[in-house]
């Protein structure tokens, strides 16, 4: 028996219809990450950068407010021989149980309309919103004061091995062994919950600056650069 490659074409493009609408905000929920990644990126660039971190600088977030659809499919009812039978109502059973039967959606492709001859006025016409709403929340974190004081953020930073230059001259000023002054800073986000030290020699751009990330919960220092 001969297999028909249209058909198989038609059955691979061929999905029950809560899986297409479950792709659809799948795919925007993976767009939508994508720009959180990149804000959360742009954030850490600020905040580990010796003179933006200074000014508060946030970086830009972007969201869809609300995502309109309009999708054009041909649709079939099929059963679905896995389900248990149909309930009885009042001694009948129901015929169209939707314990029993599907709904299927196909793309209106051209090969499909030239194929079956489908006049796509016939299609069905699917209008779908997604509207983002804020998560639950226990507290608001932002406001929330850190557990942490700049000092002790500071000493946990220079506890964990990073090359901090602690030398101090006569005057106080910290400096290397060929005079370079540095300066430290110590930052706060209040929306990671993070602790950025960073320590740069303002007058030698050439000297790599020294960034430390703590967690204000459990006070650990991860070195982000040196």
């Amino acid at each position: 028996m001969t297999t028909d490659p249209l058909a198989n074409a038609v059955e691979t493009f061929s999905a029950p219809i809560e899986s297409v609408i479950i792709a659809l905000g799948r795919g925007i929920a993976d767009a939508q990450k994508a720009l959180d990644n990149n804000s959360i990126a742009v954030q850490q660039s600020i905040d580990t950068d010796p003179v933006l971190s200074q000014y508060g600088l946030q970086a830009t977030w972007y969201q869809f407010p609300t995502v309109n659809m309009q999708i054009k499919m041909s649709m079939s009812i099929t059963q679905d021989n896995q389900t248990q039978s149909s309930p009885n109502v009042g001694g009948s059973q129901l015929l169209l149980s939707p314990a029993r039967f599907r709904i299927i959606a196909q793309p209106l492709s051209a090969s499909f309309q030239n194929q079956f001859n489908y006049d796509a006025k016939a299609a069905t016409e699917i209008n779908l919103t997604l509207v983002p709403v804020p998560p639950p929340r226990s507290g608001d974190q932002v406001t929330t004061p850190p557990q942490m004081t700049p000092a002790a953020a500071q000493a946990a930073a220079l506890a964990s091995g990073a090359p901090f230059v602690t030398t101090k001259n006569a005057q106080g000023a910290t400096v290397d062994a060929q005079g370079n002054v540095y300066v430290i800073i110590t930052n706060f986000n209040a929306t990671a919950r993070v602790w950025y030290v960073i320590q740069y020699a303002p007058s030698n751009a050439a000297i790599p600056t020294v960034v430390v990330a703590v967690d204000d919960a459990t006070q650990t220092a991860r070195i982000l650069s040196t």
